[in-house]
């Protein structure tokens, strides 16, 4: 198979019967821009320079559905950053949640599936989430089923769930109603039902 260490340009012309790169697993490396299939998850992602984003439609089952896809991001999360993040408009199936701390620490963290914005709902995973530097993907949920016209719920998780882990190695628990100096990123794919 012929091998290109430099740029290809085709000159605007066609790029037929391609096919991108299948894969049961991440791609060791990535590079900004830079496609692959996951045949596993029958989903092709993309590499915006930090994660894999999903790409296009997913296509479970052999039916393929629209994604949806909810990003929040919250500077020095703490105690006091409870908050509705996402009103949801039609019926949707949650397939996973990235997560990504902008330092060292690591954040614990729940969303709950909510009827309305002041009433207690239902938590989407049994743990808390967690949300490290390196990024932690979540495809296992208690409660993945999200209605119309709920709403996504986020919050710190309370006693051991916000901790913070320095250089040292050695965890620290935030103090109560105190900020863990950073920035939290989560993004929720889901599917319509």
């Amino acid at each position: 198979m012929p091998s290109f260490k430099s740029n290809l340009d085709i000159q605007q012309n066609q790029l037929l019967n391609a096919v991108l790169h299948n894969l049961p697993d991440l791609p060791q490396n990535p590079v900004e821009g830079q496609l692959y299939y996951n045949s596993g998850k029958f989903t092709a992602y993309l590499w915006n320079g930090s994660y894999w984003v999903p790409w296009g439609e997913y296509a479970g089952g052999g039916q393929v559905q629209q994604v949806k896809q909810y990003m929040l991001n919250i500077p020095n999360p703490s105690s006091k950053s409870a908050m509705v993040f996402v009103r949801l408009y039609e019926d949707q199936e949650v397939v996973r949640i990235d997560s990504h701390f902008s330092n060292e620490s690591r954040v614990d963290f729940n969303i709950e599936c909510r009827t309305g914005v002041n009433d207690q709902g239902l938590l989407i995973t049994q743990l808390p989430i967690q949300a490290a530097y390196a990024g932690t993907e979540t495809t296992v949920f208690s409660f993945s089923s999200l209605s119309k016209d709920n709403w996504l719920y986020f919050s710190l998780a309370a006693g051991d769930g916000a901790v913070s882990i320095p250089k040292d190695g050695v965890p620290v628990e935030a103090p109560v109603d105190g900020e863990i100096l950073g920035l939290l990123t989560i993004t929720i794919t889901c599917i319509i039902s």
